[in-house]
């Protein structure tokens, strides 16, 4: 069977990751959804659609470059997930607070340019909240073995850590005198927080570790973390969340976005306004010299 029919009889059986994605996003902004929990069985159907199409080797139709190799085509399109996973958030949290959320967004840290998964105010200076978004884990394909949600974590950690430093640090540029670290990343913006989705194999991944994880990234860089995890239904094909219990910081994503929404609103003020930046009397790096978007 060439790969186009393959592609066609895949599409019958498990649906079209593209559509289900656009069906998605209108589902959000036509019905003004706020919380993550109402499109939280539509978005394990389109990760189960998108995960068929991996396991089977197969581009979804229509979608990535058809110019390039169907493997390499593929690999393009699953990345994507990180993509919509932070615009579906940016969607739900635009409905929240009525004011624009910018999903991917190239901001002016201290040292370098970030690319930041959401921030508000949408701009390239001295936003006030960010939240940087993670999908991880993937089931095995081919050759491949599955991918743990925890894969490469600790250069993902490292990451974050960085860039919530970063971030905090552009308004003091070279007054970097903090005093007490707690005290201080608890009141420099801006507030930065973690918005994790993970797949997760029962039989190597445990919830726990990844709780644990952004537990400690919220006690020591972070203003907060809300995780979704899901694993293979038992019942049948597709996909089931699992339960993530709540705690001081760390806990489930609607918790978190509900947390994000009210810092927003709260800068914003009942006029709904955008606060200026604040810009500071003198760089460590020149924006000239930083790579541009």
């Amino acid at each position: 069977m060439i790969p186009e029919e393959r592609a066609r009889d895949l599409e019958a059986r498990v649906g079209h990751p593209g559509d289900k994605w656009e069906a998605l996003k209108e589902q959000v902004q036509s019905g003004a959804v706020q919380q993550f929990a109402d499109i939280r069985d539509v978005w394990l159907d389109l990760m189960w659609t998108l995960d068929a199409y991996r396991i089977a080797a197969v581009p979804p139709r229509g979608m990535g470059n058809p110019q390039t190799s169907p493997a390499r085509r593929l690999d393009a399109i699953y990345r994507g997930k990180g993509n919509w996973f932070a615009e579906a958030l940016a969607l739900l949290l635009q409905n929240r607070t009525s004011l624009r959320i910018a999903p991917r967004q190239r901001v002016q840290g201290f040292s370098q340019l970030h690319q930041i998964d959401l921030s508000w105010p949408a701009r390239r200076e001295d936003p006030l909240v960010c939240a940087e978004t993670k999908v991880t884990g993937a089931p095995a394909y081919g050759t491949t073995p599955a991918r743990s949600s925890l894969a490469d974590f600790v250069n993902r950690r490292k990451e974050l850590k960085f860039a919530a430093t970063d971030l905090k640090l552009y308004r003091r540029q070279q007054d970097t005198a903090i005093e007490h670290w707690g005290v201080w990343r608890t009141h420099a913006p801006p507030k930065t927080y973690l918005l994790w989705a993970a797949r997760i194999r029962p039989e190597t991944d445990r919830l726990d570790r990844l709780l644990g994880e952004a537990r400690a990234l919220v006690d020591t860089y972070l203003d907060g973390a809300g995780v979704f995890g899901w694993v293979e239904a038992a019942a049948g094909p597709g996909y089931q969340t699992i339960p993530v219990p709540h705690t001081e910081r760390v806990s489930d994503l609607d918790d978190v976005l509900h947390r994000i929404a009210s810092e927003i609103n709260l800068l914003a003020g009942p006029d709904r306004t955008v606060p200026p930046p604040v810009t500071p009397y003198e760089r460590a790096v020149a924006p000239e010299d930083l790579t541009p978007d």
